[in-house]
C-alpha cells in the first residue's frame, strides 16, 4: 500500500507530538516541521496530500508559508489547513483563505473534526492520484496505437467529428504523396472527395449513426493529374458513452493499378501477403485467423469472427520453414482496431505485439525479408 503524506507544520514540539497522536494511521506517513522556513524545503522535497499549517509562528508566520507555496509550481495545488488559536472573527479567517487555505481548524483541536476533515483531502488525494494514473495508461494506450499504425502497411487516416485530419500514417502520406504535417488539419473532404462540405456528406451521415460507410474514389495525389483508384473504408469512433467523436478512413488501392509500377513505388513499402500462415490461439488451439500483413511493430488477420479493441490474447503460429532452429512462434498480442467487411462473417483486425522476445522479433524480421 502506498502511504500518503501529511505534513504538520508547528514552532511547538508539543503540538507536533500531539497531532501525530491524533492523526497516526497505516496508510499515513506524517512528516513534522518546526518552522516555516523547515515545511517549505520538505514541501519542495515530498509529495504531500495535505499540510496542517500553524498560523502563528516566529520569524515566517503560516500565511507567510502558505503565500510562498502558492508562488511554486510543485507545491501551489497542496491542499492547506490552517491551524490556530488567534480569533475566529470573520476577517482573520478571511485572510487565511486569502492567502490559500481550503479550511480551517481552531485549538483546541477536536479529535472527531480533525480526523473527518483530514479524511476528506486523504480521499480527493487518492483520487487525484488515480486520475493521473489513468491519463499516463491513456496517453501510453495512444502512444502505442500510433506506432502500430505507422507500422502496418493499411493506409490510416483519422478525422475529428468536425472532418479535419487528425491523424495519418506513413502509408497513407506515401500514398497521398503529402508530408503529414500538411495533412494534419486538413478537411477530409477536400483530400478524398475534391470537394463538399463536411456536414453535408454520406460518410458524415452514415457514421454519426455508428454505421460503416464505403466506396470506390479516385483520389488526386498532390501535385499529380492522374487519379489513384481507392476502395475508401469509414468507419465511426465513439467515446465509451456513444458519443460520436470522429472517422478512421482505410484507403486500398483497387487492382487496377496493380500493374503500374510508378504507383507502386510511391506507395508506403509492404510485404506480399501471408496466405500461407495461420495464427491459433494457444489457449484452446483454435484457428483464430490467417496473416494478411505483418510488421515489426504488429501484424493483421483476416478473421472469422469480430475481436473487441484492447482484447488481449495468446497467440502461435507455425512457421513456413525452420528459422532459428524452431519451428512455432508463440507471442502475446492486443486488438488495436476491427472491422466488418462485405462477407457476412468476414473480419479483418489489426493487432499490437505485446513484450515480444528478442528471438521472436528476430523472427518477424526474417520473415519480412523472405516474404
Amino acid at each position: 500500500m502506498n502511504k500518503q503524506n501529511i505534513l504538520v507544520v508547528d514552532d511547538h514540539r508539543e503540538n507536533l507530538i500531539a497531532m501525530e497522536a491524533l492523526l497516526e494511521a497505516e496508510d499515513r506517513n506524517l512528516v513534522m516541521a518546526g518552522s516555516g522556513n523547515e515545511a517549505l524545503a520538505l514541501a519542495l522535497k515530498h509529495d504531500f496530500a495535505l499540510v496542517l499549517l500553524d498560523v502563528q509562528m516566529p520569524e515566517m508566520d503560516g500565511f507567510e508559508v502558505a503565500q510562498l507555496m502558492r508562488q511554486n509550481r510543485k507545491t501551489r495545488h497542496i491542499p492547506i489547513i490552517f491551524v490556530t488559536a488567534i480569533s475566529k472573527e470573520q476577517k482573520y479567517v478571511f485572510e487565511g483563505y486569502r492567502h490559500g487555505a481550503v479550511d480551517y481548524l481552531f485549538k483546541p483541536v477536536d479529535e472527531q473534526i480533525l480526523d473527518a476533515k483530514v479524511n476528506v483531502f486523504m480521499e480527493l488525494d487518492r483520487q487525484r492520484r488515480k486520475l493521473q494514473q489513468a491519463v499516463v495508461q491513456m496517453k501510453r494506450l495512444k502512444d502505442e496505437n500510433e506506432r502500430l499504425l505507422h507500422a502496418l502497411g493499411e493506409s490510416v487516416v483519422g478525422t475529428d467529428a468536425d472532418g479535419q485530419v487528425t491523424f495519418c500514417n506513413e502509408s497513407a502520406c506515401a500514398l497521398l504523396n503529402v508530408e503529414r504535417d500538411t495533412l494534419l488539419g486538413t478537411p477530409v473532404t477536400a483530400l478524398l472527395f475534391g470537394q463538399g462540405e463536411w456536414r453535408d456528406s454520406r460518410v458524415l451521415a452514415r457514421c454519426a449513426e455508428g454505421r460503416h460507410w464505403e466506396d470506390d474514389l479516385d483520389v488526386y495525389p498532390s501535385g499529380d493529374d492522374e487519379p489513384v483508384p481507392l476502395r475508401v473504408h469509414a468507419n465511426p469512433v465513439r467515446r465509451e458513452g456513444g458519443e460520436f467523436t470522429g472517422v478512421v478512413f482505410l484507403l486500398r488501392p483497387r487492382d487496377t493499378e496493380a500493374g503500374d509500377d510508378r504507383r507502386e513505388r510511391r506507395r508506403h513499402p509492404r510485404k506480399r501477403m501471408f496466405h500461407e500462415l495461420v495464427v491459433f490461439d494457444r489457449s484452446t488451439g483454435g484457428n483464430v485467423g490467417r496473416l494478411t500483413n505483418l510488421s515489426v511493430g504488429g501484424f493483421k488477420l483476416s478473421l472469422r469472427r469480430d475481436v473487441a479493441p484492447s482484447e488481449q490474447l495468446q497467440l502461435g503460429m507455425v512457421l513456413p520453414d525452420q528459422i532459428g532452429g524452431v519451428n512455432t512462434m508463440s507471442f502475446n498480442a492486443r486488438v488495436v482496431w476491427s472491422e466488418a467487411l462485405d462477407e457476412p462473417g468476414e473480419y479483418h483486425a489489426g493487432f499490437q505485439f505485446l513484450d515480444l522476445s528478442d528471438s521472436n522479433g528476430e523472427i518477424v524480421e526474417i520473415l519480412m525479408e523472405r516474404y
